[in-house]
This record gives structure tokens, sequence and C-alpha cells, in this order.
């Protein structure tokens, strides 16, 4: 049934290898044939033999039915038990396609093996619906995945791909020293794809760029001698490898402007925090020195 074939795009190919393909089909196929058919719909055999393709509302209901499966199967109290059945519902939830697939495919976060949550976020991210926003931003708040870094970066690169402005608030909120410092990078590069966005809009995250890239640096540079202080550098060294340049980066991309110091960046935003115009716009630092 040509209808039933899924995709042959290259991004689908590379979510269900071929050593899977059948599997997945064939439970496509089952799902599609339990959803009856209206019955005008049964009645009507114009070619004979040949069945009518599914119509809308299967394709609608198949994903409902996958989308209870996948919740109860990826909270399951051995979840790495039921792995394999997860991942082939995974695989008949992309060839049905649609953002409704997108949707139901956000249930697996909810499974800690790295494969599942890749398959997931495969799907939402290919579809990239706007009416995303809001179910990410709600994991995002999640009280399950608040200690659960890899789910938060998973979350902040689905929300830059979905690139709806609303998104700009939450990823902000990620900002912050006692995060993730791989959560914070994720977010930072997230952030920076909102360089279009109203300055207003963009305000928020670059405060809480510039007040981290600062707090860091000077936390780095501290030639204090005592035992918190040594710790304090020590972990803020740790961080600045891993966020620093990409907190620059964002802060160019959202402000315009080529700086590069903490310091600089910090006369830069006293100078131009209430400008609702950037770039070129700015009032530039006069002084380099310092951080």
């Amino acid at each position: 049934i040509p209808a039933l074939q899924p995709p042959a795009s290259a991004d689908v190919r590379m979510l269900v290898p071929m050593k899977s393909l059948f599997p997945a089909v064939a439970l496509l196929l089952g799902l599609l044939v339990a959803v009856p058919l209206p019955p005008a719909a049964a009645a009507e055999d114009p070619k004979g033999d040949e069945k009518p393709a599914p119509t809308e509302t299967a394709r609608k209901n198949a994903i409902k039915g996958l989308k209870s499966k996948i919740r109860k199967l990826a909270t399951n109290p051995r979840p790495y038990k039921k792995q394999a059945e997860l991942m082939k519902h995974l695989e008949a939830l992309s060839a049905l396609g649609g953002k409704e697939a997108g949707l139901a495919a956000l249930g697996a976060l909810a499974h800690p093996a790295e494969e599942v949550r890749e398959a997931a976020f495969d799907i939402v991210e290919r579809e990239h619906d706007k009416s995303y926003l809001k179910p990410l931003v709600k994991l995002l708040e999640d009280k399950r995945y608040r200690r659960d870094a890899d789910a938060k970066r998973r979350i902040a690169h689905a929300l830059a791909v979905v690139a709806e402005p609303g998104a700009i608030e939450p990823l902000s909120e990620l900002i912050r020293f006692d995060e993730d410092p791989e959560v914070v990078a994720e977010a930072a590069d997230a952030l920076a794809s909102f360089a279009s966005a109203k300055v207003p809009l963009r305000k928020p995250a670059v405060k809480r760029m510039v007040d981290l890239y600062e707090s860091t640096w000077n936390l780095k540079e501290s030639v204090r001698q005592e035992h918190k202080d040594k710790v304090l550098k020590k972990e803020a060294e740790q961080r600045y490898k891993v966020y620093g340049k990409t907190l620059r980066h964002a802060l160019q991309a959202l402000t315009g402007v080529q700086l590069t110091r903490p310091a600089e960046w910090r006369r830069w935003w006293n100078s131009n925090k209430k400008r609702n115009k950037w770039g070129r716009h700015s009032v530039m630092p006069k002084e380099r020195r310092g951080g």
C-alpha cells in the first residue's frame, strides 16, 4: 500500500535502520488495520480487491495508541527490559509522522537510555512544530528532570529547533552557576539562535549571560587563599572551560557587538541595558582593560 510506506528521506532512513525497518512497518500496519473505518468508507470498494488508503483519522488514532504505549513502557520499573519494544514503537511513530508524532515521542524522555531519547527527539526536531513550545517548557520545569542534565540538554536543543521566541525566558533561567555546565552551554547556544528577536525579549538572556560570564571569570581568577575560595576557584575554572566561549559567542550573536572580555561586557551592558537598539546603535565602552 503506497500510503503506508515510510518516507524515503535521509532523516527517516537515519531514524529507522534497515535491519529494524520491517518489524516497525509490520507494527504500523497492525495499528492502522486495527482502526475501524467509517461504515460508508468500508462499504465502498470501487476497485474490487484494492483496499482504500488509511485515512488521516486512522493515522491520528494509531499515534494516540502508540503514545499511550510509549508512556507506559518508558516509565516501567524495569525500563531496560522494555527498551527494544519501546524502540519499535518509536520507529512506527516516526513512520507515521506529523506534529502529533512529535508530541507522542516526548513521552519517551522518561526512559533513561540515550538511544531511546535520541530516537524520540529526532522525531520532535524533525517535525519542529510551534505547538511543541509549551510541552517542552513543561518538561523543563518537571521535577523529575531537575537533576537530569541529559534531558535538559535535549530539551534546550529542541527549543532552539522549534524557534519560538517564547523559549527565550525558560532557556535564560538555565544560565546560572548552580546549573550543570553542559546544560548552560547548550542553553546559551540555543539562545544565540534568537538573535533576530526584538531587543526587549533578548535583554533578560543577555543580562544573565553577562552576570555569569563575569562572575565565573572573577572566581576563576581569584587569588584569595581561603579553602572555600580555592574550591570555588577550581570549580569556576572547570565551568569556564565548558561554557565560557559559548557564552561569549551567544552574547555577540544576541547583541551584534563583538566584545570579548567579561569586564568589557559589563561596561557595555551598563551603558546599553535601557536601550532598545543594539549593534551599531550601541554605546561602546571606551576602555579595554580588566577581565
